[in-house]
């Protein structure tokens, strides 16, 4: 199965099969996909045209996972506007053209999509009725005169439980920059990792403010909406990169089972992990060993501290 990281190459992919389907020889369209208002450039003829104007991703977990979404299911929509010969249409070429797709989508409600040279894509394609409203408003919104249209849902599934988070450096880090952005600082030695995360600050011009997790995040999670909420508003903490230290309790790899006097044990790490996605700036999760599934599944950058004493496998620059 393909996966979101490939979500740009399936969709430009799903597109140009729409395109295909539509102009193949048991249709015989001509089929663009342009703009609506440039859809009629350099034609001739009778024509049909494929504009993406939204697209919607929903996310869910399959039983055999333990932590965060396994797939997602996207569905891709799409305008398919008739343009006629001529500006009178006087032979109703676009009445013809119109039902020609309506036809061809009802016909062939799947298609295998290839994506990339080893992949491919089951595609589910609906007819999407869309209302007097909706069509005035795209075609307000293109400039251009209202065509006889229809729309079509294109929806498949891509996997989405593969780690985004690559091992770096503090420069990689660095390069984050942006709001909300999570980085994860692992190994046993505090001091290396302090200092990593002041050199962080200093680059980017910021302050640092270091809390411990425990200082946080709480059992009651609108006690801890709270806390991160004040500490993000403070006027002396507005834009600071935040080092959550002692973070393993809650972010680590935790047992299938959990005791009941864990602290964490009712706390949602999503909820905790869309806060901290939230933050003004770059967030830093300080734990000591291998980060758990859902911080591996959020943070963009890992970076790997040895042990006192030992070689820095992963140097700053």
């Amino acid at each position: 199965m393909s996966s979101l990281t490939n979500y740009g190459q399936a969709i430009a992919s799903t597109t140009i099969a729409l395109q295909e389907l539509l102009a193949s020889p048991l249709v015989g369209l001509q089929a663009t996909i342009r703009a609506p208002g440039e859809a009629r450039t350099g034609l001739t003829g009778a024509s049909v045209n494929l504009f993406l104007y939204s697209d919607g991703l929903i996310s869910y977990r399959e039983a055999s996972t333990q932590h965060g979404p396994s797939r997602v299911i996207a569905e891709l929509h799409y305008l398919v506007s008739a343009f006629p010969a001529d500006d009178g249409d006087t032979d109703a070429a676009s009445h013809r053209a119109f039902g020609a797709a309506r036809a061809a989508i009802e016909r062939h409600p799947v298609l295998t999509v290839p994506v990339g040279s080893a992949d491919s894509l089951q595609v589910w394609l609906t007819s999407s009725p869309l209302t007097a409203e909706s069509l005035t408003a795209l075609w307000l919104a293109s400039g251009a005169p209202l065509r006889l249209s229809f729309g079509v849902m294109a929806s498949f599934t891509l996997d989405a439980a593969e780690r985004v988070a690559v091992v770096g450096t503090v420069h990689d880090v660095v390069q984050l920059a942006g709001a909300g952005a999570i980085a994860v600082f692992s190994g046993t030695d505090a001091a290396a990792k302090a200092a990593a995360a002041a050199s962080v600050a200093q680059e980017l011009g910021k302050a640092l403010v270091t809390v411990p997790l425990a200082s946080i995040v709480s059992r009651d999670m609108d006690e801890t909406e709270h806390n991160l909420t004040a500490l993000f508003e403070q006027a002396e903490h507005r834009g600071a990169v935040l080092l959550i230290d002692e973070a393993e309790d809650l972010f680590g790899v935790r047992p299938e089972v959990l005791d009941i006097d864990d602290p964490y044990s009712a706390i949602e790490i999503g909820q905790v992990l869309d806060r901290l996605g939230r933050s003004p700036s770059v967030v830093i999760i300080a734990i000591r060993d291998s980060a758990g599934d859902e911080l591996a599944d959020r943070a963009r950058v890992e970076v790997r501290f040895p042990d006192e004493g030992q070689a820095d496998p992963a140097p700053a620059g």
